[in-house]
């Protein structure tokens, strides 16, 4: 008798040799089980406070526990932690580049509220050629101007301005350690210093159709800028 075997017959020994897929013939709680908590009613996130092996005894502690609280430090902590902060507070000073005590008169600073829209229009009163053009942060639009002196065809990029009501004076906001953050309210004074700093308007334009500046402790600052710049662009019309 022949031992050859038929291509069938080798298949078919082929296939029941053959290990069954892993996935074939699960139950749904085995299913269940390998999904983590996507498959399960309640949210993971609503079970974190019962703990099923929590006895009476465990919970009646945990709660005592939760009553405890820290406020009552000791006077060597407190007075630890007013050192330390005393620290922080020296250490930060290097780096302020303006101090809370030039911007803490806010109603001064706050001034004349101008809208960007009058603001542009006041400039453009004054034979300034400028547009606003988007600024990708929100509540802000970049200032254009283009230049009438002949050093440059096309715009320069004056400043951006804070977009809608605004102070005169800029209003900073600043962390617990005196470090200025960022500008809160950007002033329209502010707008027109860096202008002035690029030779894009002249102090006498600002003082005439802006009003001229006054002389009180929040406005040091902005006239020791102009005071600096006075010379430098003064040929300028």
């Amino acid at each position: 008798m022949s031992n050859h075997v038929s291509n069938e017959e080798y298949y078919e020994r082929w296939e029941a040799a053959a290990k069954k897929p892993s996935h074939v013939e699960r139950t749904p709680a085995e299913i269940a089980a390998v999904q983590g908590t996507r498959m399960k009613a309640a949210n993971p996130w609503d079970t974190y406070l019962n703990d099923p092996n929590l006895t009476p005894e465990m919970e009646a502690a945990v709660a005592e526990y939760a009553t405890h609280t820290h406020d009552d430090s000791s006077n060597q902590t407190k007075e630890e932690l007013c050192r330390q902060k005393e620290i922080s507070n020296e250490v930060s000073k290097g780096y302020q580049f303006v101090t809370p005590d030039e911007y803490n008169n806010i109603e001064e600073r706050t001034g004349r509220i101008l809208h960007s829209s009058e603001f542009i229009n006041i400039l453009r009163k004054a034979g300034i050629r400028c547009w606003y053009r988007d600024h990708p942060q929100v509540g802000k639009v970049t200032l254009l101007v283009q230049r009438d002196d002949g050093r440059d065809d096309g715009f320069e990029v004056a400043c951006w301005c804070q977009l809608g009501f605004t102070t005169e004076l800029s209003v900073m906001d600043f962390d617990e350690h005196g470090i200025p953050l960022a500008e809160k309210f950007r002033g329209w004074r502010t707008c027109l210093l860096q202008m002035l700093l690029k030779g894009l308007i002249t102090e006498e334009k600002i003082n005439k159709y802006f009003g001229p500046p006054k002389n009180s402790p929040a406005w040091d600052r902005y006239n020791s800028l102009v005071h600096s710049l006075r010379r430098d662009y003064s040929g300028i019309s």
